[in-house]
């Protein structure tokens, strides 16, 4: 089954404000400043979102408030195999992962991730995975090497304090667009 794109959009806006040209220009969206969405102490620019869920509703009420509330690109997988299918073909910069799904589970999905003889892009072997489940937090997701946990269903302020807690370390990463982005402000 190919991969389903929730419905989600960024809109790049320059910084400050834009003259009309006289003459046509050749710039591109990449030369023009990028807006930056704040989340509390946490500084986040064009985040690119994988949601893997089997329940393609959760993912698309995930998939929202991930899109209108921080400003994220999100993506949508309805399986393990699928995720792994994705990350192996673009980078991403956060996953947010069910853990009760058919065939690979979110425990086994994140270890297939991680494994040294992967097909996934090695810039998303490092990248933070959030569990999204409906089980209580349990410290077998952290030992298979996710970062977070957030419950489902999932509200506004629950995924902003996950994110915050998750984005706070000062170190940086090299996200989807290939730049170098400071989570911590």
């Amino acid at each position: 089954m190919p991969a389903i794109t929730c419905t989600s959009s960024n809109v790049h806006l320059p910084n400050s404000p834009v003259s009309s040209p006289t003459t046509p220009t050749t710039s591109t969206v990449s030369d023009t400043p990028v807006k930056t969405v704040s989340v509390g102490m946490t500084t986040l620019s064009y985040i690119k979102t994988l949601i893997v869920d089997d329940n393609i509703i959760t993912a698309k009420m995930l998939s929202k408030i991930l899109s209108k509330e921080f400003g994220h690109d999100t993506t949508c997988a309805v399986s393990g195999k699928e995720a792994l299918k994705q990350l192996s073909d673009e980078t991403f910069d956060i996953i947010f992962m069910d853990i009760d799904m058919p065939e690979l589970s979110g425990i086994e999905t994140t270890l297939a991730i991680h494994a040294s003889g992967s097909t996934v892009l090695e810039q998303n072997r490092q990248i933070p995975i959030i569990a999204y489940t409906t089980n209580p937090c349990e410290e077998r997701y952290f030992e298979a090497g996710m970062n977070g946990w957030v419950g489902k269903p999932a509200n506004h302020s629950m995924v902003r304090k996950e994110l915050e807690r998750v984005c706070s370390s000062p170190s940086t990463f090299t996200n989807s667009n290939n730049t170098r982005t400071n989570l911590k402000s």
